[in-house]
């Protein structure tokens, strides 16, 4: 099945995994999501250091300055000349990061060093860099950053890389009987299974998204197993997994019960025998307030945005439209589901040109939004603020969304000053 040259096409009528062509793109004016400047201050002490051009530098200091975070970053601004000369881009970035350095009023324990897309164009030797830098500073780890959005189309993301760069300076650490979960941004809500089992068996749970001190973030390799609950951290989670020896599984927040049980298993929780029959009358109450109210879904807001839409058509709500730009393989029979069982239902791109100008005219409903960016599409006010899955899992995950939907459907929010804020969860001055 050929691929949509239009920003949207019935699910049934789509190719998997990727329902549309690329070509020129737009950036939806919803800035929730996490960005590299955001992810990189998850290690606590850290200091980063960004490489490039003015224009570049621009948007990742003001997300530091949004933060309260600028002294934890650093910038070295590379100019014309530093791209003619032989060797100059090599000496400019070294002696800049260098001077950095030893500018800071204290050294930082660890350094996260980005270089752009000008050090790829160029040839530049990045690793001639990284070990100079250890030999002039061998009490600095160095963390190998990524600012290279030309790249994110062949292979692996920037966020993906920078958090398996991230990980690689955990070290190994015995077994103490907890469980390490790693790879989301989201702290574990108290309603997530996988923390409320667990704890339940007495096992002690290390969260990468809750460390506060660097002696925290480096004892997440202080485990018997780990569990990476989001798409993204997948690959610097299974690289750590491999590199500590210790187990790894795989659980991104998901709406369907039998999956929720497999995954749950395999850490050793005992899922809720009531937990499939209290979500289902949960949704069934749900249902009685939203009536045929349209409800649009984006991909930001859950890693498994089909399988919430599967779980809410399934049980006669009104789900119109699917905001994303591929599917991920994990949902492909989450995917066949929806084009056998809800072929109507619209898949729609989120960086599709058309969308700067987006169609607000097809319904009269009150329509319910889940997540930043399908709000911003829906033109609405009632909308779920979450990324990520918002830290929830399991039964317990599921019903909190479900009282979540609820709230939003009922309270109206100010749309206007929400979408545009960024890295929601994130500490904000403005």
């Amino acid at each position: 099945m050929p691929t949509s040259n239009d920003d949207r096409i019935r699910i049934a009528d789509a190719a998997f995994p990727k329902p549309f062509t690329g070509g020129l793109e737009f950036n939806a004016p919803a800035h929730g999501t996490w960005n590299i400047v955001h992810i990189g201050f998850k290690i606590p002490d850290a200091h980063q250091i960004y490489i490039c051009a003015d224009n570049c530098m621009r948007g990742v200091v003001m997300t530091a300055a949004e933060m309260g975070e600028l002294s934890r970053f650093s910038s070295v601004i590379l100019e014309e000349d530093d791209m003619v000369f032989a060797g100059r881009l090599e000496e400019s970035t070294l002696e800049g990061v260098t001077d950095v350095l030893n500018l800071l009023p204290e050294m930082p324990p660890v350094a996260i060093i980005f270089p752009v897309c000008v050090h790829k164009f160029m040839g530049c030797d990045i690793n001639f860099i990284y070990d100079e830098l250890g030999k002039r500073f061998p009490d600095v780890k160095f963390v190998r950053g990524f600012m290279d959005p030309v790249m994110q189309k062949r292979g692996t993301t920037p966020d993906q890389r920078l958090r398996k760069a991230m990980f690689d300076i955990i070290p190994e650490g015995k077994k103490d009987g907890s469980v390490t979960v790693i790879g989301c941004d989201m702290p574990l809500s108290d309603d997530n299974d996988i923390k409320i089992l667990l704890e339940k068996k007495g096992i002690k749970i290390r969260d990468e998204a809750s460390c506060k001190t660097l002696e925290e973030y480096y004892d997440l390799g202080c485990c018997d197993s780990l569990v990476c609950s989001y798409p993204a951290g997948l690959l610097g989670s299974t690289a750590l997994a491999k590199r500590i020896g210790k187990p790894l599984t795989y659980m991104p927040f998901t709406f369907g019960y039998d999956a929720t049980d497999e995954a749950l298993s395999k850490i050793g929780a005992t899922p809720d025998p009531d937990g499939r029959m209290l979500c289902d009358n949960a949704a069934s109450e749900l249902k009685m307030l939203l009536g045929d109210n349209e409800i649009a879904i984006d991909y930001t807001a859950v890693p498994r945005p089909l399988s919430l839409a599967r779980f809410l058509i399934s049980r006669g709500f009104n789900v119109k439209r699917i905001y994303l730009d591929a599917v991920d393989p994990d949902e492909k029979e989450d995917f066949e589901w929806l084009a056998a069982n809800a072929p109507d239902t619209m898949l729609c791109a989120t960086m599709h040109v058309k969308g700067r100008r987006p169609d607000r005219s097809g319904s009269d409903s009150k329509i319910l939004a889940i997540g930043q960016k399908a709000a911003w599409f829906e033109g609405t006010e009632f909308f779920v603020n979450m990324i990520e899955g918002g830290g929830l899992y399991g039964y317990a995950g599921i019903r909190a969304f479900l009282r979540l939907m609820e709230d939003a459907f009922l309270v109206p929010k100010d749309t206007e000053d929400i979408i545009p804020r960024k890295g929601l969860g994130c500490a904000c001055v403005l």
